[in-house]
């Protein structure tokens, strides 16, 4: 299996790619983290409507002619999304449940659930095993949590290894390339790793890219399985 990395921007590096990948799986910025985060921060609501539009459609051409799009969501921007222009085809909003890491409060409903919008390009792969919950529309996986030794949170907005496991199994078959192009601490390459498939990361946050780049050579059976540009 082969392991790429880019540490950039994505618009300026997507147009690079020459691979034909076929999944896109991702965590994008979500405009709800701009107090504390600088790389989820717009000037405007439509600045980041039109930064999502531009980058789907940029995947959409490094994408195979049968491909699957992942895109963890925010509920706050849930309209948005759903009334984005886009060549892709969407399919279906599928629910991550966690329960833990809620603020708690008596004044509102909780947020323990993120959406995870699913699109397809052609008809592409699709094997879901009914027996296990594969193909159910709510995954329930806790948080990563920066305590914990096994599914730890290297980044605000780190996502469960074995949920990316679950999506990137779904939709690719071993040898198959899944691309990030928005891959923080590298989960989402740690899950193509255990799965057996190749890996395009994209990070521009160069602090990311560093602990993305020494977790997947630690997670590396043979020593260092990554190339970057």
């Amino acid at each position: 299996m082969n392991v790429k990395l880019y540490n950039g921007d994505a618009l300026e590096i997507l147009p690079k790619i020459e691979t034909r990948v076929n999944a896109i799986v991702t965590d994008p910025p979500y405009f709800v983290l701009q107090k504390t985060q600088e790389w989820d921060n717009f000037g405007s609501l439509q600045e980041f409507v039109d930064f999502t539009r531009h980058w789907m459609d940029m995947v959409y051409d490094v994408a195979d002619a049968n491909a699957s799009l992942y895109i963890f969501w925010s509920q706050k921007y849930m309209k948005e999304m759903f009334n984005i222009e886009t060549r892709w085809e969407f399919k279906r909003m599928l629910i991550w449940h966690h329960a833990n890491l809620a603020k708690p409060t008596r004044k509102m409903y909780l947020w323990t659930y993120d959406p995870i919008f699913y699109f397809v390009k052609g008809k592409p792969h699709f094997d879901a095993n009914f027996s296990s919950k594969e193909n159910v529309d709510v995954f329930d996986y806790s948080k990563p949590q920066s305590n914990w030794g096994k599914n730890k949170r290297y980044h605000p907005a780190s996502k469960p290894v074995k949920l990316l496991e679950k999506l990137i199994k779904v939709s690719t078959v071993k040898g198959d390339t899944v691309l990030d192009p928005f891959m923080g601490a590298g989960s989402t390459a740690i899950a193509c790793i255990n799965t057996d498939r190749n890996f395009i990361g994209i990070e521009k946050d160069e602090r990311y890219f560093n602990i993305a780049k020494e977790l997947i050579n630690n997670h590396g059976k043979q020593g260092k399985i990554w190339e970057s540009d």
